[in-house]
């Protein structure tokens, strides 16, 4: 009898804790805090790792109206040394969560959430009773997928599961609370009771539903929220049908309906007669004009119904029609559509030049007249990130429209849209800024080729070919006498330019054993590390079938051509991750397009067969398995690492050759 009763005893304990929060309350005073009274925290430093600081934050997590609002405040030391603030609550504020930091939330020095449970507290009434919200609140501070929003940053690892029974106690509470309100938080109610209920959700969930579809007043708001959860959690055909009927005669113009329509289109469809027929039909019956006059969260529609039908045009060659979409469109879906289907076709050479200029020049007008309609303004937290994104993209798109020009040598068209680049845009891609010294030789305007050179150095954005040029000007200019060249040269990079570079360099520095290897060379022969001893190595991992790699070429070949003399420095292309005939295509595609590179194959791995047996023993250096990738070696030690490619020649050439004269100067 003895050891029955301390088992039951273990049991109700068990069953104690397990019904009980995770978080601590007591920062917050009073204990039973209510919306009526001022609510504060008081902060005891002492023993936690934000003991010794002299500032520290609140970052507070308010579950409002059913919904998480973040917001900070900065605490005051009192006498007794605790951190004091007083919170900001409305009367519908049911749950309150707090971390405490230093510095920035987003990166704080030091942070403080109760080791990952929480700092928290359920509000009350005057009466003292629980606001409406505050046990899903509850539930959500400590599953943050039952609410989502906010919370999530909350926490810096994925809280652990809660017991079902808790949470099933939890919904039942804040359902006996909060009455038919339910439909206010339906989406997190189903969340909740999903985690409580388990395989009997489903049968919960459609009852529910079904309860709520009896009802003559229910709203278009809520049958959205219905048709969403039927369709695409429960996947209940018979529940789905039943709800679009409802929709169709109650809110046949609403935003369910359009919601319903949007679904019902044949995106997907392989026959672009259909997808066209789908599309165009959704917009007769739900006009995006219609929409604008009464604009709710269902803007996303639109944009995907137009870049559908867009891209059914262009690939079935209704070009006109295409452009009339240009009437109707924001600059955002503008912008979009232009860039997949004008600059894709550009690149890959989908359209024939001369029909892809009259599309272009039909509607990149349209799209200038858009930029300032503020249709990214909800893809970003502050407006200057959202104009800052259209700049960049308008000029994304105007310089594909530019280069399309100078293939077909409209040089004065070229000319004109040019500058309408930012003033960023119009320097800082080296590749345009080639386009532009061959619009401006095509015009014969030698007077404004120099500023463009200049320009363009002072942006570290230049190819050789502008190098030549500007060189040969520059020795024109001095009676053929080079030797101030070079600081001249030197003098038109801004010092932001060169600080951002020698910063760059800094944060790639590495000190890595450089694998054990034998490479063979383009014309059959072998090195291994005995031919790099007392040398600085500069290694180029690529591929055929890597654009980026092709692109940092012209880069790769002014640093060849720098050090081309220097006996100590070495340049190699090191091929890997290639298939089939790799060292013929390798080496063909090189010479063919007149670079001299020193060529170097990687090794086949015997036990996976795959080229790639060097390039796969540095991953863990590299963290990841992209090129292109470069590397310095020196004594047998990878000491300098950066991947990728900025689109500049001039600024690949100047990042190494600081890494080289650092590593060539260093004791």
């Amino acid at each position: 009898m003895k050891k029955q009763t301390i088992f039951l005893v273990v049991l109700f304990v068990q069953a104690v804790l397990h019904a009980q929060p995770r978080f601590d309350s007591s920062v917050f005073k009073p204990s039973k805090s209510k919306t009526a009274q001022l609510v504060q925290i008081a902060y005891d430093a002492k023993g936690k790792d934000l003991e010794f600081s002299d500032a520290i934050q609140a970052a507070l997590y308010l579950f409002e109206d059913y919904e998480w609002k973040q917001t900070s405040l900065a605490l005051q030391k009192n006498t007794a040394g605790q951190w004091i603030a007083t919170v900001p609550v409305k009367s519908t504020t049911a749950f309150i969560g707090a971390k405490f930091f230093q510095g920035e939330l987003d990166h704080p020095d030091v942070l403080d959430n109760n080791q990952d449970r929480g700092y928290a507290i359920a509000l009350r009434d005057a009466k003292g009773k629980a606001i409406p919200g505050a046990y899903l609140g509850e539930a959500a501070f400590q599953v943050p997928a039952i609410a989502g929003g906010g919370i999530f940053s909350y926490y810096s690892h994925q809280p652990p599961a809660l017991p079902a029974d808790y949470l099933k106690r939890l919904a039942e509470d804040e359902f006996a609370l909060s009455g038919k309100q339910y439909l206010q938080y339906f989406q997190s109610l189903m969340s909740l009771q999903k985690l409580a209920l388990g395989d009997a959700f489903p049968a919960y969930a459609k009852k529910l539903m079904i309860d709520g579809l009896k009802q003559k007043d229910v709203s278009d708001q809520v049958l959205n929220q219905f048709y969403s959860f039927a369709s695409a959690r429960l996947q209940d055909e018979e529940l789905t049908q039943w709800i679009e009927k409802r929709v169709n005669t109650d809110f046949p113009n609403g935003a369910t309906a359009r919601f319903i329509a949007y679904n019902n289109t044949m995106g997907s469809s392989p026959n672009k007669v259909e997808v066209i027929a789908s599309y165009e039909d959704f917009l007769r019956r739900f006009p995006v004009q219609q929409w604008r006059k009464h604009p709710n969260n269902q803007g996303f529609i639109y944009y995907a119904v137009y870049r559908g039908l867009g891209a059914a045009y262009f690939e079935s060659k209704q070009f006109d029609r295409f452009a009339k979409l240009y009437d109707d469109i924001d600059f955002r879906t503008g912008n979009e559509l232009m860039r997949w289907n004008i600059m894709r076709a550009y690149m890959f050479k989908m359209v024939g030049k001369d029909s892809l200029y009259h599309i272009s020049e039909a509607i990149l007008p349209k799209l200038i007249a858009k930029q300032r309609d503020n249709s990214y303004k909800e893809d970003f937290d502050r407006q200057t990130q959202a104009d800052s994104n259209v700049v960049k993209n308008l000029d994304d798109r105007l310089f594909t429209h530019i280069s399309l020009l100078n293939d077909l040598g409209k040089y004065a068209e070229a000319r004109k849209y040019f500058l309408q680049l930012s003033e960023d845009g119009k320097y800082n891609n080296a590749e345009l800024n080639e386009i532009n010294l061959q619009v401006l030789e095509g015009l014969g305007d030698d007077k404004q080729i120099l500023p463009l050179l200049e320009m363009s150095a002072r942006y570290n954005a230049m190819t050789p070919r502008m190098f030549d040029k500007l060189k040969a000007i520059y020795l024109k200019g001095h009676a053929g006498d080079g030797g101030g060249y070079q600081t001249y040269l030197a003098g038109l990079k801004s010092n932001e330019e060169k600080a951002a570079m020698k910063a760059y360099v800094d944060h790639n520095w590495v000190n890595h054993p450089m694998p054990d290897f034998r490479l063979e060379t383009a014309e059959g022969l072998f090195i291994t590390p005995e031919d790099w001893k007392d040398k600085i190595v500069v290694v180029d991992f690529w591929a055929t079938w890597c654009r980026p790699c092709i692109m940092a070429f012209p880069g790769m070949q002014l640093l060849v051509d720098k050090y081309a003399q220097d006996a100590q420095i070495a340049i190699y292309m090191l091929g890997t991750m290639q298939t089939e005939d790799y060292k013929n295509k390798s080496v063909n595609y090189v010479r063919g397009e007149g670079f001299r590179f020193n060529l170097l194959h990687d090794s086949v791995n015997p036990k996976t067969n795959e080229q790639d047996l060097v390039f796969k023993q540095l991953v863990p250096l590299f963290g990841d398995s992209s090129i292109p990738r470069k590397i310095i070696v020196k004594n047998g030690r990878v000491r300098y690492c950066s991947g990728g490619y900025s689109g500049s020649p001039s600024k690949l050439m100047d990042e190494l050759s600081l890494a080289i004269e650092i590593l060539r100067n260093e004791k």
